[in-house]
């Protein structure tokens, strides 16, 4: 079993603990006696609505290939089904903490880079949302977006580059 702590980004004084086993096994439906993996991912905090304890999520896997993705829904479901009272309020807009070039004229070279962050408490940043205009034009369709909802990298590479020749 491996057990992990799950904090909501909106109370970070409450932590929950989960867990998750899995255990191989044999298929019966299938024709070939198919090995699949069974997860259970379960906590022992009670429900918000019926406080009762949460019931665990099952998976079944042929392979390993999307574990973390499974898992990370599981507890997306459990999570949702937690009082995670009381909730702070999120006061803070996102800010821009870094941005290079740091100076007002760039190289032709240089790609522009900014680092947007958002601290907790927080529901996070809206990547939709985000939008960078280079001299008056709007470049967000060109933009490379990286990071989670807490700090995204923004990344802005010029679609081409104009060098002249002196002579």
């Amino acid at each position: 079993m491996a057990q992990f702590v799950v904090r909501n980004s909106m109370n970070p004084h409450k932590a929950v603990m989960f867990g998750v086993t899995y255990k191989q096994l044999v298929d019966k439906s299938s024709q070939d006696g198919e090995l699949v993996w069974v997860l259970e991912v379960a906590t022992d905090e009670l429900d918000a609505t019926t406080s009762g304890v949460i019931p665990p999520y099952f998976v079944t896997l042929v392979d390993l290939e999307d574990v973390d993705l499974e898992i990370e829904k599981a507890v997306s479901v459990i999570s949702e089904k937690i009082n995670w009272d009381p909730l702070l309020s999120d006061n803070r807009p996102p800010f821009v903490d870094s941005i290079y070039p740091d100076t007002y004229i760039a190289e032709i070279h240089n790609n522009v880079i900014a680092t947007i962050v958002d601290l907790h408490p927080s529901m996070g940043i809206d990547v939709n949302s985000i939008q960078m205009f280079v001299n008056g034009f709007d470049v967000t369709s060109d933009l490379r977006i990286r990071g989670d909802e807490f700090e995204y990298e923004v990344e802005w590479r010029p679609p081409s580059r104009i060098y002249s020749q002196i002579e």
